[in-house]
């Protein structure tokens, strides 16, 4: 799954003791590489990838070039850097030194922009249709909330007209029982979808 020289200057984050692993994926979900030992399941890796990017808050959060996110965990440690609109997430065990891998993120950061853009190794996928983008956002958006909004998504047909009407509903729903800002947010990720 390492796609060089990022996967390469990856590696070099494995040198840095108590880093198990590292990636660097975009705003799509996509992996452009990845640095983790074998144990670690490559899809699961993808869906993590894929879940931070299509999750709205994450996106909000970590916008900008100095954007970093550190979660600590019982069992190991995450941190997360923004390179020039994808991100590094690195996982470490609580034994590393904090700055001697704050020092290794900044050079390993710097030499991912150094090396320009990175691509995915793999071959650009078919788009999914508008209907199951639409229900992964919500499901992103909505989580355990998202049961009712997914019926009424499931319910429309495939005509773009009933796909908007939809989109309205879910809006109005999550408007009403869960939270304005939400629903503005949401209504404008379907839009998008839509082309509307």
């Amino acid at each position: 799954m390492t796609a060089a020289p990022h996967g390469e200057t990856l590696q070099q984050l494995g040198a840095v003791p108590g880093v198990v692993g590292g990636l660097l994926f975009d705003g799509r979900g996509e992996v452009l590489a990845s640095a983790f030992p074998p144990v670690f399941d490559a899809a699961g890796l993808r869906g993590l990838a894929g879940r931070l990017g299509a999750d709205g808050y994450f996106q909000e959060w970590m916008a900008g070039e100095n954007a970093a996110l550190d979660l600590r965990y019982q069992d190991g440690n995450v941190a997360v850097r923004a390179v020039d609109g994808s991100w590094l997430l690195v996982l470490y065990t609580a034994q590393a030194n904090a700055q001697l891998l704050s020092m290794s993120m900044t050079q390993v950061i710097r030499r991912l922009r150094a090396a320009g853009p990175a691509r995915s190794s793999e071959p650009p996928a078919a788009p999914a249709p508008p209907l199951e983008r639409l229900r992964a956002v919500v499901t992103a958006e909505l989580g355990g909330h998202a049961a009712q909004a997914l019926e009424i998504l499931n319910a429309a047909g495939p005509k773009p007209r009933d796909l908007f009407q939809a989109a309205a509903d879910v809006e109005k729903l999550t408007r009403l029982f869960i939270d304005r800002k939400k629903a503005d947010e949401l209504g404008r990720k379907m839009r998008a979808i839509l082309g509307k």
